[in-house]
């Protein structure tokens, strides 16, 4: 593995786990560019803070326990562009995202989310 890929897996694990261990948005944020651009399937969130509107938004609507189920399920990256798919119990049994990786820094990130209950 090249040294872009170690990176970028390196910020993408470490981005999960500040979601998963729950250690609050900023440590969430931490790892976006201050330009980010955050794509979803209902709009295109640019910058820190309206990326920090939809996560707020995201795990407020999170069913209970879907945090504590939270499981990566794959993992792949090739230079500065990483992907992931996860699961965070029954009702979102399938996630993903891609993650575009800079100086240590997601600039830009794709999301897309299977909800068992839709």
């Amino acid at each position: 593995m090249d040294s872009r890929s170690i990176d970028t897996e390196r910020v993408i694990r470490r981005h999960l786990q500040a979601f998963r261990e729950q250690q609050g948005l900023d440590a969430i944020l931490s790892d976006y560019g201050d330009d980010a651009c955050f794509l979803g399937e209902a709009t295109v969130h640019r910058g820190k803070q309206a990326i920090r509107g939809f996560f707020e938004g995201f795990i407020a609507a999170l069913p209970p326990r879907a945090i504590a189920d939270f499981a990566l399920r794959s993992l792949r990256v090739e230079g500065d562009l990483g992907y992931i798919t996860w699961s965070a119990g029954p009702a979102l049994p399938l996630g993903t995202d891609t993650f575009l990786v800079r100086d240590e820094k997601i600039v830009a990130q794709t999301f897309a989310l299977y909800s068992a209950g839709r």
